[in-house]
């Protein structure tokens, strides 16, 4: 891939225009006191980062998978508002997706890394156990940290390996990380005690981590040899 197009000198007025209405939707939602409104504009901001990456040119198997998973969670913005177990599903598939795409091109195991990813798990998963009530979603929420936590591993496998762009590397695990803390501030705030601005940090991480993974299939590497 040229230079020129991993890491373009300036967004296209279209993309210009997909992030704008990404960044008012977003706006939109954590200011406004109509609740139709959060419903319609909560899955905008990810929608458009979907739909940036769906207009590249130069889609291989990793851009496809993020954009899978961006999809997937935009449909979860809408679902967990109505049902929160239906929800937390759909976001489990699109971490599923995520998995997929970061071992595109990295399959090395990296266990240091993983034992930080799963081991941050089980101490959030402990201290949500014994200083709050868990109750009916002690079981959802330890399947999806599995998944989320294997995310997050599979996400820093990629750092620092030759064959992907350093870009690309750091964006998707500092994603993945953003990601994490959101779904970890949201759930403290849910079953243990609630967090002061605590709305408005969940979204701004996950919107953090959402870009994250989407800049890293905007500056992945392809044509280049996969590392396993």
């Amino acid at each position: 891939m040229a230079e020129a197009n991993l890491y373009p000198a300036e967004m296209s007025k279209r993309t210009q225009f997909i992030v704008a209405v990404g960044l008012v939707a977003g706006v939109l939602y954590l200011f406004s006191d109509s609740s139709w409104v959060e419903t319609i504009t909560k899955p905008i901001p990810v929608l458009c980062m979907a739909l940036v990456l769906a207009l590249q040119l130069d889609k291989a198997r990793y851009q496809w998978a993020v954009i899978a998973g961006l999809l997937l969670s935009a449909t979860a913005d809408v679902v967990i508002s109505l049902h929160f177990i239906a929800g937390v599903a759909v976001f489990f598939l699109a971490h599923v997706a995520y998995i997929i795409a970061f071992l595109q091109d990295s399959r090395k195991p990296f266990l240091g890394r993983a034992v930080l990813a799963f081991g941050y798990g089980v101490i959030v998963y402990f201290y949500l156990m014994t200083a709050g009530d868990l109750g009916a979603l002690a079981v959802p929420i330890l399947l999806y940290a599995l998944v989320i936590t294997t995310m997050v591993w599979r996400a820093a496998a990629r750092v620092g390996v030759a064959e992907i762009a350093e870009r690309s590397g750091w964006s998707g695990f500092l994603g993945a990380a953003f990601f994490v803390l959101s779904d970890t501030l949201l759930i403290i705030g849910m079953v243990v005690r609630p967090i002061p601005l605590g709305d408005y940090l969940v979204m701004l991480t996950y919107w953090l981590g959402q870009l994250g993974i989407s800049l890293s299939a905007v500056w992945q590497r392809s044509g280049r040899t996969t590392n396993k």
